[in-house]
């Protein structure tokens, strides 16, 4: 989050003019919201949100349902900038992971139950702080230190999006047919529930997916889905916010 494009950090877009600093960074939103992944910066003592891509906004701002309410789909939101979670355990662990980061230690949470549930990691990305005496420190202290802040990274929404999935399928020759069934395997249906939602015999689903080991040059369908786990996502993004509204419009 700190370094910048072809090495440079932003120390040096201080130093630069107006006009380089604004294009630089509008190009590092860009970039950040092509990644599949929900992405905050907070400052760790007070829990403000500093920045976020916009996949780490929809995470927390939550997305508007049929009627025009918000509908939250993880353990944490954002409340007058500030990060909070629904549970009283959940805000204990995000308090104590928070903590650690001052003293320069990650963390992984697993917050929320049922479909509200989340895995978060905590990446502190400030210098860890100098470990204070039995004293506590002077207010003036408190004030002059450099403020600490934390990245929490949210899981993936999905092993791989439609747009690389498609393209991958394409790429090895796979029909329509066997890009569906490989997009199935990779959510984790199993043959019988593929052939079942196709309404095709269990045969069929085995030859096609027989022909995507074939065309991946893959020994199993596991290495299959270990090969498309790892591919870049493409350029697909759209709020999550912006989609349930056009959608409530049509």
């Amino acid at each position: 989050m700190v370094e910048l494009m072809n090495g440079r950090t932003t120390r040096d877009l201080a130093s630069a003019g107006p006009a380089e600093e604004s294009s630089e960074l509008e190009l590092m939103q860009l970039a950040l919201n092509q990644v599949d992944y929900g992405m905050v910066v907070l400052d760790a003592d007070s829990c403000e949100v500093r920045c976020a891509n916009a996949l780490g906004r929809d995470v927390l701002e939550g997305v508007p349902d049929a009627a025009g309410n918000m509908r939250y789909d993880t353990a944490l939101c954002m409340v007058h900038r500030r990060v909070t979670a629904h549970r009283a355990a959940d805000a204990e662990q995000l308090r104590q992971a928070l903590a650690r980061t001052r003293g320069g230690l990650r963390g992984l949470l697993s917050l929320g139950i049922g479909r509200h549930s989340c895995s978060v990691a905590v990446v502190p990305l400030s210098t860890p702080r100098p470990k204070l005496g039995g004293s506590a420190p002077s207010p003036a202290r408190v004030a002059d230190e450099p403020a600490c802040h934390a990245l929490l990274v949210f899981a993936k929404q999905q092993l791989c999006d439609e747009s690389t999935m498609a393209l991958f399928a394409r790429e090895r020759g796979l029909t329509s047919a066997e890009g569906q069934v490989l997009a199935q395997v990779c959510r984790g249906m199993r043959p019988n529930d593929i052939a079942r939602h196709h309404g095709v015999r269990i045969s069929t689903v085995r030859t096609q997916l027989r022909n995507i080991r074939v065309k991946t040059c893959s020994d199993t369908i596991s290495e299959v889905v270990q090969k498309v786990s790892v591919l870049p996502p493409m350029a697909r993004y759209m709020s999550a916010h912006n989609a349930a509204r056009q959608q409530l419009r049509n």
